[in-house]
């Protein structure tokens, strides 16, 4: 080979590797926008623009770069046990899940949609694994773009806000912000409730949450040399953006991620390392664990409360919870199959579940299965008691690493920060998916990607 025809090879092999990266960044940045009619094809994962750029992603890499693919040993471990118990449970329920038709749908279809969402996240994160090699990556393609697209739903935010207060402001957010959005979605628009890119108001609070540990990792790596009274303004104001979203999203979803960030940062600089606590500081995360079952288990106990107090969407949430308690007491183990929740589900609705109208739409008006929300729920019911061990202790497992890590990374590297991010999205996704399923989310994969490349590390990769 001739010394001109191995720079044309280096060359395109160059080029290879750049697209992939430009895309992932495009992908990140598409993240809140999740309403869009979207492409039947994808199923329960239409609505969301990332999904398309990462499909693309997914192809390209596969294509162009193969042989740099690396699947670190805990996302291996982790996706081999998940996918392996899912064809476990199915073998199982095999014969119910055939038969099984509810609304029109049958238990196989939903199966099999269900798989292709998991398995989609997995294929994912094994992209973002191979993409983000180095802290540098992570912040070249994954924080920068984030921090685009929480200016981006600011900016898109404003034509909302004025809607509040004048018509004039509706013609503009027609013609701006309402452009991402079908006819159907607009029918949840509600005034005093941000939605901007996303959705909904839940899906824009579930974004922001996500957003703010990175936010707040983009403004440490910028602020690291200089004192408090000193630090660049401009490097906080995604942060300020994604919280001030955060509550005119009026969610609880938002509230619980960000009360989860503050925890996860007070354990973080207090116990891990101020107190250099290393792996005991794992007790303080069991209050984060026991809360995703814990307060809806709470809430179920006053249940009188909240229908006396007329909360609909409390209600409807209590009463799906209540329901996934019962299927999973009854399939401790194997649990009743992946996705086969809704066909399960009428029959152990507790009685004042119909006092909801929103049951009432899930369960009689519209010809659809009805949602999971609460994710521990979900998995109790539907893969049992290992399903739970499988997901939750992945995530333990990097808390876990990092609290191990913690007191041995000098204050301003950008590992300690990058650690600490993970520690607050971690703790943000954790309390998050009580009112929320992440599979079909693409930022729980990447996050994924991120804890199983990251979580712990103390020295960055050779160039």
């Amino acid at each position: 080979m001739t010394s001109m025809e191995t720079t044309a090879l280096g060359v395109r092999r160059e080029a290879q590797g750049v697209l992939p990266k430009r895309l992932i960044w495009l992908a990140v940045l598409l993240l809140p926008i999740t309403g869009l009619a979207g492409i039947g094809a994808f199923g329960e994962l239409k609505g969301s623009a990332t999904v398309y750029v990462l499909t693309v992603t997914i192809l390209v890499t596969v294509a162009t770069r193969f042989d740099k693919i690396q699947i670190p040993p805990p996302l291996f471990v982790f996706a081999i046990s998940l996918l392996t118990w899912l064809a476990v449970s199915a073998a199982l329920n095999f014969g119910e899940i055939l038969t099984s038709v509810y609304h029109g749908r049958s238990g196989f279809n939903k199966f099999a949609t269900s798989s292709v969402v998991l398995i989609f996240g997995i294929a994912g994160a094994i992209v973002c694994t191979t993409l983000f090699q180095r802290v540098s990556d992570v912040e070249k393609l994954f924080v920068n773009p984030l921090i685009a697209a929480i200016v981006a739903c600011a900016i898109f935010a404003v034509p909302e806000i004025l809607s509040w207060f004048s018509s004039a402001g509706e013609l503009l957010y027609k013609i701006s912000t309402g452009l991402f959005h079908t006819a159907q979605d607009e029918k949840g628009r509600a005034t005093g409730r941000l939605i901007s890119l996303a959705f909904e108001a839940p899906d824009l609070s579930y974004f922001c949450g996500f957003a703010c540990p990175w936010a707040l990792f983009a403004y440490r790596l910028r602020a690291k040399n200089h004192s408090l009274l000193n630090a660049p303004v401009m490097a906080g104001l995604p942060l300020l953006l994604a919280l001030i979203m955060l509550l005119l999203s009026n969610s609880r979803t938002g509230l619980l991620m960000l009360g989860g960030l503050i925890f996860a940062e007070l354990v973080y600089w207090i116990l891990m390392r101020g107190m250099r606590l290393g792996a005991l500081a794992l007790i303080a995360a069991i209050p984060v664990f026991a809360a995703v079952v814990l307060v809806p288990l709470l809430a179920l106990h006053n249940v009188d409360a909240t229908l006396a107090a007329g909360d609909v969407s409390t209600t409807s949430r209590l009463a799906l919870f209540s329901a996934q308690l019962s299927i999973f007491a009854g399939n401790p183990f194997f649990g009743v199959g992946f996705g086969q929740f809704g066909f399960h589900a009428y029959p152990v609705l507790p009685s004042w579940a119909w006092d909801s109208y929103e049951v009432v739409n899930w369960f009689e008006t519209f010809d659809d299965l009805p949602p999971t929300f609460n994710v521990a729920g979900r998995l109790g019911a539907e893969l049992g008691a290992p399903g739970l061990v499988i997901w939750y202790g992945f995530w333990a497992t990097a808390i876990f690493r990092i609290a191990r890590a913690a007191a041995r990374l000098p204050r301003n590297s950008s590992l300690n920060f990058l650690n600490v991010a993970l520690l607050g999205s971690i703790f943000s996704l954790i309390l998050g998916g009580m009112s929320n399923d992440p599979f079909r989310r693409p930022e729980t994969w990447i996050l994924i990607a991120i804890a199983s490349l990251y979580a712990g590390r103390t020295t960055e990769r050779p160039a």
